[in-house]
């Protein structure tokens, strides 16, 4: 049998009565709070026993305090006095506890517990929650501008844009709940305690919603590797695997740097330099390695060949390249290569699928080089075909320092060479590329192969067209 249970911490620092009245549900069960950690709490095991449990503030309080400051000090031998035991504290809030049923109250004046109350969320639940959403607005930044603008396409055009929202969103609307909620909860408290009232009850509502926050968190991570795992993007639920790992490694370091400040007695402003820079650091080595090796292994793309490669010329070739390509340099020529390279990515979503195709070759033993690249769009709804469209041929300006130094842009094409309803040409400014958009009901491929002829644009819209 355990003697020690931990707790996900759901409560919020006003929620006073809520706290108050959990320790003491607990103590009649046998467990007594020993530390009131940021995520969870800690239980000991002890006799059952009616403890009353209190909760009062000190806006001096810090976690990057080397140690209890005077304020608290004093408000410990206060409460010592009047029969209260220092539990222990959390963030700004004070817990204590007796045995004494007739101990007297450790707040009698509600005007300035609330006072009390809200100094200590100015310290730390409002810039922190602000702070949040703030964060939580930049992550979901692609969905809310495709939201605003009405771009069907740029809200679902991957799987991370899409759970990245479909996180987000809730998230942003509890962190507006809460600060809302807040602000309500001292108007209301503020009123009844001129009336000659308590401060009000915080109520269930926030650690409900708290709950049910990491449920959804938890839900649509599960949803979203399923979906990378069985949609050919193993690298990327690998990449998603690891950063959570390493997020949450980056946040137990840095608690442990500033607890080991702490210890260290080292001043408040050098423990948060210290650990800024702690955190600073790590993020960009544990990140930043994360990436480089992502790109260096070549995660996101999702191979079929043999892996196994060789240097000619200076470049590197595939020993066995891959065969799932739908339309290859040889197939579009005719010629023969005797050295190719290939590679495959893919992106994309629940509504709409995004394969990129890349070759390069040498005719015969060389010199000459060729290339072929082409992107296939798919989606199964006729609405988000015209969004996507609509963003795959919308101008994309180059700029410097404000100046735009040219445009690319989509001009309408003769579709018949290709075999395709719609045809684009890419041009910059003027100046045709050898780049096409072509489209068929469900299907929209970008191709890009120098100067095709007739006969290589009917070869390349045989195998790039949907089936029948």
């Amino acid at each position: 049998m355990r003697d020690t249970k931990y707790r996900l911490n759901n409560f919020c620092l006003y929620d006073y009565r809520g706290v108050e009245e959990h320790l003491s549900a607990m103590a009649a069960r046998g467990w007594r709070l020993e530390k009131a950690g940021l995520t969870f709490w800690k239980y000991r095991r002890a006799e059952p026993a009616q403890v009353r449990y209190a909760v009062t503030y000190s806006d001096s309080a810090s976690w990057f305090n080397p140690g209890p400051t005077e304020q608290q000090q004093s408000l410990e031998e206060l409460c010592g006095a009047a029969g209260w035991t220092k539990v222990c504290d959390w963030l700004q809030m004070q817990i204590f506890c007796t045995a004494d049923p007739a101990a007297v109250p450790l707040e009698t004046d509600e005007a300035l517990r609330l006072e009390g109350i809200h100094r200590s969320m100015k310290k730390n639940f409002i810039p922190t929650n602000l702070a949040a959403l703030l964060l939580l607005l930049f992550v979901a930044r692609d969905f809310f501008l495709a939201l605003v603008t009405g771009d069907l396409y740029g809200m679902v055009r991957s799987n991370a844009v899409l759970f990245a929202a479909a996180i987000s969103v809730p998230a942003v609307c509890l962190q507006i709940y809460l600060l809302s909620g807040y602000f309500l909860w001292r108007r209301r408290s503020r009123r009844s305690v001129e009336d000659g009232g308590p401060c009000l009850p915080a109520g269930k509502g926030y650690r409900r919603a708290s709950l049910a926050q990491w449920g959804l968190i938890t839900l649509f991570a599960a949803a979203y590797l399923l979906l990378e795992l069985f949609g050919g993007g193993r690298g990327r639920a690998l990449y998603f695997v690891l950063y959570m790992t390493l997020f949450y490694l980056l946040l137990f370091l840095v608690r442990r740097t500033t607890a080991l400040l702490r210890r260290m007695k080292v001043s408040k402003a050098a423990n948060m330099a210290w650990t800024l820079a702690v955190d600073v650091v790590l993020a960009f080595a544990l990140v930043g390695g994360l990436t480089y090796t992502a790109i260096h292994f070549d995660w996101f793309s999702s191979g079929t060949g043999s892996g196994k490669t060789y240097e000619y010329r200076g470049e590197t070739w595939d020993v066995s390249p891959r065969q799932d390509f739908l339309l290859t340099l040889a197939e579009l020529t005719g010629e023969e290569y005797g050295h190719v390279s290939r590679e495959v990515s893919s992106q994309g979503s629940l509504f709409v699928s995004e394969r990129h195709y890349w070759e390069s070759a040498l005719l015969g033993d060389g010199p000459k080089s060729c290339f072929l690249s082409y992107t296939v769009y798919e989606t199964k709804y006729p609405s988000l075909q015209e969004s996507m469209l609509k963003d795959l041929l919308k101008d994309d300006p180059l700029k410097f320092r404000g100046m735009t130094m040219f445009t690319w842009r989509y001009l309408p094409d003769d579709p018949a060479p290709w075999g395709a309803d719609a045809a684009y040409r890419r041009y910059i400014d003027e100046d045709p590329t050898d780049t096409w958009l072509l489209v068929w009901p469900g299907r929209a491929v970008g191709i890009s192969f120098d100067s095709p002829t007739e006969a290589q644009m009917s070869t390349a819209a045989a195998h790039l067209k949907p089936e029948a």
